[in-house]
């Protein structure tokens, strides 16, 4: 079957299956993401000194205005505020004048709280008022004066690191400003001549009380009826804290990870190229994907456990130190290079023939069979975009389950400059591929190594010998060689990546059919475009392609069997 390229090249859709996979797909990473955004929530609710924070109430009452000839008290006549008047009043409180008074009755000027101290020496008057102001700007920026709703009621907060202190400050925050409204009602009654001589006593008794109120922090219970303002609670110390608050940050970084964790999954799935499951090979290159092979062994399938004796073996196997963890890697690295190498006849062997690797390889096997029963399919390519994608372990798999189902198989290595097949199988070679396409009138069959029962092999290079860069894969006398195994039920052909050579443009005619391995994950679907547009051009037939090192969690279910 010849490739042809999907008539449809509009952008993939994002559906709710996409994001479901996805977001499977990186369960760990977002797991792991919404627990650092929690602990770096608690890490800093922890580390913040806590403050508290301590309101009382005020009711503004004003009064209209009156003539003493009338005999009215002032205090029964009442008219409404509207918000600029209710505004006005609450830029009064938070006015230096009244929080002026508050910081220097107080002394809060020398309090640590709001500045440090002064040096031991070369203090100066400049130094001294800077230090004065600087005190004066964090004091007045920790009281809160606010409107509650649409009533005549302010609320006058403050906020300490002291629970005791946050409730006298706003008391005295309070008083001060009580203060204001007896001392301009005095102002204006003095001015008029509008109050007798104990009417002014009452009041000079007021300013006196409320005075205490200022130095003491503690209002008194009484009402200053030469106040438009009337005190409804004084602050009490709060019995917590305020600042942080603990369950709004841990829902605002609980939030944050959940939306930072989804939104780069979503961005990474539209950037991300890469070919990780069947339906993307189908769908994004009309190709045929005739395999799902896992791992060789399944120890690399990654995913989340799927019962608690996997998350307890999975934790005792995390390293315990940062020194054993980079040596974990290394070891990971080395052994994942190493069975790489090894695999070669895993779907045969005693461990491997009854693993989900060996399935596969056994339904890839049947697709070929219907290929050659239809069209005659024999000699078979096995190619791949780029290097170490498991074409050779794939094509060296095959090949021991085309001999162990009875059929006389052929194994060539057409790799010349990375033989892995031949240094693995034929170490001491004294023939190879590459000699036999220098030398004319020498049969291919002469170089031949049994390896097991009904499989042959054939290896790239003789052992130590260099390998001719102009050597023609594509040449006539690479025909008659193929031509020459007619005696093969099937002969299988491990090719060179195409990133590196241009040997399989040039041996493609030569083939029956191809199997194009993709390597889950990495290998993006713009790359594999463009090799079989290459294959294309030559009119190499490819029958399907392979989707190779598929993680656990993009298995399909027929190889989801119960672990022991």
């Amino acid at each position: 079957m010849l490739y042809l390229r999907p008539l449809n090249d509009q952008p993939t859709s994002f559906g709710l299956r996409d994001i479901l996979v996805e977001i499977m797909r990186y369960a760990r990473g977002l797991v792991l993401w919404f627990i650092l955004c929690v602990f770096a929530a608690i890490i800093y609710i922890v580390s913040t000194p806590p403050e508290y924070y301590a309101a009382s109430f005020v009711i503004l009452e004003p009064r209209s205005s009156f003539s003493s000839s009338q005999g009215v008290d002032p205090g029964l006549l009442q008219t409404n505020l509207d918000n600029s008047q209710i505004e006005s009043q609450i830029q009064i409180v938070k006015s230096e004048r009244v929080l002026r008074l508050v910081f220097q009755t107080l002394n809060l000027q020398n309090d640590p709280e709001f500045v440090g101290p002064l040096p031991a020496q070369g203090v100066t008057p400049d130094l001294v008022k800077r230090h004065d102001a600087a005190a004066f700007t964090t004091f007045s920026d920790r009281v809160t004066v606010r409107r509650i709703g649409q009533s005549l009621v302010l609320e006058i907060g403050y906020r300490s690191k002291s629970a005791a202190k946050a409730a006298s400050i706003a008391n005295s925050i309070t008083a001060a400003f009580i203060r204001d409204q007896i001392d301009a009602r005095s102002l204006s009654m003095q001015r008029n001549n509008e109050w007798l001589q104990g009417r002014i006593d009452e009041i000079k008794g007021q300013q006196q009380a409320i005075e205490e109120a200022v130095r003491k922090g503690v209002l008194p219970d009484r009402q200053f009826s030469a106040s438009d303002a009337r005190i409804i609670s004084s602050a009490a110390e709060p019995l917590s804290k305020a600042y942080p608050q603990t369950k709004l940050i841990l829902l605002l970084a609980a939030s944050f990870s959940l939306l930072t964790g989804l939104g780069a999954v979503s961005i990474f799935h539209t950037l991300n190229r890469t070919l990780r499951a069947k339906r993307h090979v189908q769908r994004e290159l009309g190709l045929n994907c005739i395999g799902i092979i896992p791992f060789a062994t399944d120890e690399r399938g990654s995913g989340l456990p799927h019962t608690l004796a996997d998350l307890r073996r999975d934790l005792a196997k995390l390293p315990k130190t940062l020194v054993a963890a980079i040596k974990s890697l290394r070891l990971f690295r080395r052994r994942r290079t190493d069975s790489d190498d090894n695999h070669f006849a895993y779907a045969t062997s005693k461990a491997g023939m009854l693993s989900p690797f060996a399935e596969s390889l056994r339904a890839v096997r049947t697709a070929i069979m219907g290929k050659e029963q239809s069209s005659g399919a024999r000699v078979i390519g096995i190619a791949s975009c780029l290097p170490h994608e498991g074409k050779s372990t794939i094509a060296a798999n095959l090949a021991h389950l085309f001999a162990a189902s009875g059929r006389h198989t052929m194994l060539i290595d057409c790799d010349l400059r990375d033989d892995a097949l031949s240094r693995h199988y034929a170490p001491d070679a004294r023939y190879g591929l590459s000699e036999v396409l220098q030398q004319r009138g020498k049969q291919i069959t002469a170089s031949a190594i049994n390896l097991v029962p009904r499989l042959d092999f054939i290896p790239a290079n003789r052992a130590g010998g260099s390998v001719d860069i102009d050597l023609f894969i594509g040449s006539s006398v690479m025909q008659e060689q193929l031509n020459a195994l007619n005696a093969y039920d099937c002969v299988i052909v491990d090719l060179p990546a195409m990133s590196l050579s241009s040997d399989v443009k040039a041996v493609a005619p030569l083939l029956d059919t191809m199997i194009f391995v993709i390597e889950a994950g990495r290998t993006t679907s713009d790359d594999v475009t463009e090799a079989l547009d290459t294959l294309q051009q030559a009119n190499g037939k490819v029958m399907g392609a392979v989707l190779n090192k598929v993680p656990r969690r993009d298995w399909p279910v027929l190889l989801r069997r119960p672990r022991a």
